[in-house]
């Protein structure tokens, strides 16, 4: 067994994730929406519903850093797609899909399936739920290591 295999396997899967998020970044650039815009208003729709979802449950959600969320969000705040309801003390917020933010991610996401299938359409069912099974152990693994060991 290769003594790099671990490695090299990490370093392939950085480049596709780099690979797939500029890609996608490409094919909706005409809407004006990024990869992380995307998966941002995804997370407060699944996570969130209707009661909304903190910023901090947001950013480990996506597994980004909660500076990174925020600068994120703010622009989508900015863009009318979220916004910010009040949390459970005056310190804290909720993130919820504006009517417009639900708008936007319905239209995108036929097209986001659409360029996922086409991506992906040489790989066959049984790969694709191999290769999800990997990932989810790898996410699992990344979601339970110590802060700072990540």
């Amino acid at each position: 067994m290769n003594r790099y295999l671990a490695s090299s396997t990490c370093t392939a899967l950085m480049r596709i994730g780099t690979r797939m998020a500029s890609g996608f970044d490409k094919h909706f650039a005409r809407l004006g929406v990024t990869q992380a815009q995307f998966r941002t208003l995804l997370a407060i729709r699944e996570r969130g519903g209707v009661a909304g979802i903190t910023p901090s449950a947001l950013a480990d959600h996506l597994l980004i850093e909660r500076a990174t969320a925020s600068v994120l969000t703010s622009r989508m705040v900015a863009q009318g797609w979220i916004a910010r309801k009040p949390g459970k003390n005056r310190r804290t917020f909720q993130l919820v899909l504006t009517a417009a933010g639900k708008r936007l991610l319905e239209k995108l996401i036929p097209r986001a399936v659409a360029l996922a299938n086409q991506t992906l359409s040489d790989i066959s069912r049984h790969e694709l739920r191999q290769m999800q099974a990997s990932l989810q152990l790898v996410e699992a693994r990344l979601r339970s290591a110590a802060p700072g060991q990540e």
